[in-house]
């Protein structure tokens, strides 16, 4: 699960809360961006993304060796025992969706504000942001929904997990020059027997360019009843 400031489209965090903002008293507006821009200074909100569909040619393309590579399938049902609540993602409708969010984040947005007033001191407030960091979470849970357009047909959802930093689940990988923040959801026990994985993954997909040779391969693996498909387009 990456830091989303680190995904392809780093702004879409920051668009979702453009609506929201526009949906609250303009009263109130610049001490949540204010408190926002500490919050999101000192916390990583770390995105895990999945597809609904495994034949969409332009995720294969991007995301799996322009087809070559494989896809896992997984139940959502053991990915919420690991903790990861998905919800769909919104492409259209952005403003209506943020000001849905309203009665939800009310009385934080105005515990925000009272803040601002009663902390003039920028120290003071950034301590009281600190404090209050689990408003920022549920918001951000709500807003992760949010997507362009442009990426309707990959049929998104998503989960997130916000950790504050120096938490010690944050773990650092390297990619595209960069160090990324990211954490590990633990989907499957140690403790468990490897040939019962097939209960959270029941299928793995080849791209459209794998070679079947990886099919027998799969099977050795011993992971259980795990079905491997292809998504077989004409892609070559």
């Amino acid at each position: 699960m990456t830091d989303y400031r680190f995904l392809n489209d780093k702004l879409e965090l920051r668009q979702g809360l453009k609506s929201f903002l526009s949906q609250i008293p303009s009263s109130q507006r610049k001490s949540f961006e204010r408190a926002f821009q500490w919050h999101d200074l000192w916390n990583h909100h770390c995105v895990f993304s999945l597809s609904r569909s495994p034949k969409i040619l332009s995720q294969w393309r991007a995301y799996a060796s322009d087809g070559n590579g494989m896809a896992l399938g997984l139940t959502s049902k053991f990915l919420e025992h690991a903790g990861l609540s998905l919800v769909e993602c919104r492409y259209e409708d952005h403003d209506t969706y943020a000001a849905e969010l309203i009665p939800k984040h009310q009385d934080f947005v105005e515990s925000v504000h009272n803040a601002s007033e009663l902390h003039r001191a920028e120290n003071s407030f950034m301590d009281w942001v600190r404090a209050n960091s689990l408003g920022f979470y549920k918001l951000i849970a709500d807003l992760i929904a949010l997507k362009n357009p442009a990426f309707s047909e990959e049929k998104e959802l998503r989960a997130i997990w916000s950790r504050p930093m120096g938490d010690t689940s944050i773990k650092m990988r390297e990619a595209r020059n960069l160090i990324i923040p990211y954490v590990e959801a633990k989907i499957w026990p140690d403790n468990e027997e490897q040939h019962s994985l097939c209960v959270v993954i029941p299928e793995i997909w080849l791209g459209p360019k794998c070679s079947e040779l990886n099919k027998l391969s799969i099977i050795a693996m011993n992971i259980g009843m795990c079905m491997p498909y292809r998504h077989d387009c004409g892609y070559v």
